[in-house]
């Protein structure tokens, strides 16, 4: 056996500095900011990752991001199967052949965004599917949104995601990095923070720390909403402008006039003045049905 395959064949000797830097001069790659393309290279870490996914023998996993296929090698040692997206031609090409030992992963060169996903998985046998990646820090943000519309596809979801971001995911109404995306976690999910993670665990080193976020995703949403587009209109509106009060953030973002949004508010038990970022889950649901009333 080639001594890269043999290499490929350990997920630990592909997660070095070493290794990444070999392999960006070898392939003469220059890792994208743009993209948001920086390389897992602590072990540690990718153990932990691994072991928050608690993946089981006939379960599949679902990567965003293969890269050079640490975490996409270290997954198909513990699951029946490994779907992994790669948008950036080169490291897809390169990743086939460094993961050409394990008959249990396909590696998909495409945009996560636009992609398919259900079709992707369809063609795969699993107990169950679980979604597992160190998420490019480029369009987490969309891509979390995204896995939160198709989380009907998996069991839970662990991700890595600058720690900024995971402060977000996880934010309570009145914290300050409360926000939209804390109210689509909340709406469908359980979420914790599994570890913090240093820039040096990555090469190159990005700009900020990042963390390990575990997803459970709830049977239905924390609380019933008949509209959910509409819903998350008004809590977009509502926590865009900070400083605004809800009243006041209804009538800017949505045309709702002063007085009637006032009134409704106070219909709800919400005091009017009050700032958009303290309004709990519960009450921007109620907020969303006397809206579309």
């Amino acid at each position: 056996m080639a001594e890269g395959k043999e290499r490929a064949l350990d997920p630990l000797r592909l997660c070095s500095v070493g290794t990444v830097r070999r392999l960006l001069l070898e392939h003469q790659i220059r890792p994208s900011k743009a993209m948001g393309q920086s390389f897992l290279v602590n072990r540690t870490v990718l153990a932990k990752i691994v072991q928050a996914a608690e993946l089981q023998p006939d379960d599949g996993a679902f990567e965003v991001g293969t890269g050079f296929g640490t975490l996409t090698a270290a997954l198909a040692t513990q699951c029946r199967q490994v779907v992994s997206l790669e948008k950036d031609k080169r490291l897809a090409d390169i990743a086939r052949k460094l993961l050409s030992p394990f008959p249990n992963i396909v590696v998909h060169q495409t945009d996560a965004l636009t992609a398919h996903w259900s079709e992707l998985l369809n063609t795969h046998f699993v107990a169950r599917w679980k979604f597992v990646a160190n998420l490019p820090y480029a369009i987490s943000k969309p891509l979390l949104m995204k896995l939160l519309r198709e989380r009907h596809l998996f069991a839970d979801a662990t991700v890595t995601v600058q720690r900024e971001v995971a402060q977000r995911m996880v934010a309570q109404a009145g914290q300050d990095n409360y926000s939209i995306l804390s109210v689509a976690v909340q709406l469908y999910a359980d979420a914790r923070i599994v570890a913090t993670v240093s820039p040096t665990s990555f090469y190159p080193e990005p700009e900020v720390w990042s963390a390990v976020v575990k997803l459970t995703f709830l049977p239905a949403p924390r609380v019933p909403v008949a509209d959910e587009r509409f819903f998350f209109r008004v809590a977009e509106a509502v926590l865009a402008h900070r400083r605004k009060t809800v009243a006041n953030a209804l009538h800017h973002r949505l045309g709702v006039p002063k007085e009637r949004a006032s009134q409704i508010l106070r219909d709800c038990g919400i005091d009017p003045e009050r700032r958009g970022e303290t309004l709990m889950l519960t009450e921007l649901a109620q907020l969303t049905e006397r809206l579309r009333g």
